[in-house]
């Protein structure tokens, strides 16, 4: 019974291929609105 339960929790669970897309294009689109947001303020307060 023990050897089982050991086994068991060795398991490893498969890759989520699917949240790990979804957690990188989520990431990506929340460095694009920082990024754009902040750009007019730079460009209003540089020299061009």
């Amino acid at each position: 019974m023990t050897n089982l339960k050991k086994n068991e929790k060795q398991k490893e669970k498969p890759f989520d291929f699917i949240l790990a897309v979804t957690v990188l294009i989520m990431l990506a689109l929340g460095i694009i609105m920082v990024l754009s947001a902040s750009s007019p303020s730079a460009l209003a307060e540089g020299d061009r």
